[in-house]
């Protein structure tokens, strides 16, 4: 009688598996390819890989397009860099991510200063305490003058930016 070493068999990754992993990596390598020119210049990440993503800017037909991504599939499932490459990716999406939250916190903050909460000021002012709270008042009245006035929104603009530059410095 045959008697069950499990030692004997390995445990192998079914065929669905192993798609799903592949169609990752290729995802992965599309993310690369969709980045702009200086972004992936810049990367660490290995030559072919920057050359493939570098080359996918010139390739405009749909179905040649399609076999560059799944050579670009392929490029990352044979790097040895693979954890580094997912590391960096990585960052780039939580980088954009922090920049999309601020982004939004700033127009939060645009609107309610001009529907009227000055209150708001202080609270920028105790977070930071660099900021002009005349100029700050001043932009928040004249957004919403020129709102009631049905003008252009110039000094709504204008209150973004500066509070923009505010939370950068």
């Amino acid at each position: 009688m045959n008697e069950y070493d499990e030692n004997e068999y390995t445990e192998r990754k079914s065929k669905s598996q192993l798609k799903r992993e592949m169609l990752e990596l290729q995802a992965l390598g599309e993310a690369l390819c969709a980045l702009s020119t200086e972004i992936i210049k810049r990367l660490p990440i290995p030559e072919d890989i920057r050359a493939a993503a570098l080359e996918s800017k010139s390739i405009t037909k749909h179905e040649a397009r399609r076999r560059h991504m799944q050579y670009m599939g392929r490029l990352v499932r044979e790097s040895k860099q693979l954890d580094e490459l997912r590391e960096v990716m990585k960052r780039l999406e939580d980088k954009h991510s922090g920049e999309s939250q601020q982004f939004k916190r700033i127009e939060k903050w645009r609107d309610r200063l001009v529907a009227g909460e000055m209150d708001l000021i202080e609270e920028i002012l105790a977070e930071y305490p660099d900021a002009d709270r005349q100029r700050l008042r001043q932009l928040a009245r004249n957004a919403a003058s020129e709102i009631k006035k049905n003008k252009p929104p110039k000094s709504s603009r204008e209150l973004f930016r500066t509070l923009r530059k505010i939370t950068q410095q």
